[in-house]
């Protein structure tokens, strides 16, 4: 079988920041639900034609063979039942169907998931579609934009559907850094999960954003990652108020063994920060993020394997920052009370 990376990344998506608990890739239709569930079947095309397609341009096939040939590269139901299906297209240059008009095309795949979703499900259950790809034209974009717009507005409460297009930036912020950002943990069986893998083990590290991953009212919020708090951390530390550290206590952090014995973090047996005139890499490898602070690169080797042995190691460090520092309580506090929360939702055998 055929394995799509662009597939992949949408099935992880959906799993880890739509916290979907179905998720399905090539999904299709049994032809033996046809007899017993679509009596109106040809009703319900006819009436999408009138509204979405009166030009008779994408829709151009009897309603029975164009539900017949219908699959949606990836379906997926989150914890409320609301139903999200995704059609990637990962072209190596940009989005350029052959065969048709390349708005023909999208549209087409767009207005079959409907179709297809609203065949077996009520229009009380909320509809999500999507539209992936990673590179398009900008003529191309505008003109998708325009149609999709379009298709929303006619949408009124009884088609009950959300119609998304993310191309380009929107492709990367809106489904690539957070996907990046959520699922660092997943089973490697993943595709997508796994290629990320790769790149880390032969040393391309690919850094998540501090992104914050909107959720929905009843779903269970993202983890936050320890990389986020380290990050606000040594901007306090290192760029705003950097007079809480001594010189010792800062030439400290940079060697291996004070960061391992010292502070007892785990972090690849390298120092928590890098002076900038050392550079990010050590043996070839980039082990330290691409912002400086103060002067200073800070370590990016964060396992999720020792997540609570960092957090609660570094929860002690600010604690006795705190305790050396009263006047700059305000400060510090905030991020004791991170680290603290951390601990208390994602490790709670080791929280204070």
């Amino acid at each position: 079988m055929k394995i799509e990376v662009g597939e992949s990344l949408a099935c992880s998506y959906l799993c880890h920041v739509k916290c979907c608990w179905i998720v399905q890739a090539n999904w299709k239709a049994s032809g033996r639900w046809d007899e017993r569930q679509n009596a109106d079947l040809e009703v319900r095309y006819l009436e999408m034609k009138r509204r979405f397609d009166p030009e008779g341009s994408v829709l151009k096939q009897p309603a029975a063979q164009f539900l017949k040939q219908g699959e949606i590269d990836v379906v997926g139901v989150d914890q409320r039942g609301e139903i999200h299906a995704m059609e990637v297209a990962f072209h190596k240059a940009n989005l350029n169907y052959s065969r048709s008009t390349t708005i023909d095309n999208v549209l087409k795949k767009m207005l079959r998931a409907l179709f297809i979703l609203r065949t077996y499900h009520s229009s009380q259950t909320p509809i999500h579609i999507y539209f992936l790809s990673p590179k398009a034209p900008p003529k191309v974009l505008q003109a998708l934009k325009t149609r999709i717009a379009a298709l929303q507005e006619e949408c009124d409460e009884v088609d009950n559907v959300e119609w998304s297009l993310l191309s380009n930036d929107d492709f990367a912020k809106s489904i690539v850094e957070p996907t990046l950002a959520n699922a660092s943990g997943a089973d490697t069986s993943e595709l997508f999960v796994r290629s990320v893998k790769l790149l880390e083990t032969a040393g391309y590290r690919l850094e998540p954003p501090d992104v914050t991953v909107p959720t929905r009212p009843g779903l269970p919020e993202p983890e936050v990652k320890v990389q986020c708090l380290v990050r606000a951390l040594m901007r306090t530390i290192l760029t705003a108020s950097p007079s809480l550290l001594s010189d010792a206590e800062r030439e400290g952090l940079t060697g291996e063994e004070y960061c391992k014995t010292k502070m007892k973090l785990q972090i690849s047996n390298l120092g928590l920060i890098r002076k900038r005139e050392l550079g990010r890499e050590i043996k070839g490898h980039t082990r330290y993020w691409k912002d400086a602070y103060g002067g200073f690169y800070v370590c990016s080797q964060w396992s999720r394997r020792y997540r609570c042995v960092n957090a609660r190691s570094l929860l002690t460090f600010v604690k006795d920052l705190i305790q050396r520092n009263p006047g700059h309580k305000d400060t510090l506090h905030p991020h004791a009370e991170a680290f603290n929360e951390y601990l208390v939702r994602n490790c709670p055998n080791q929280a204070p």
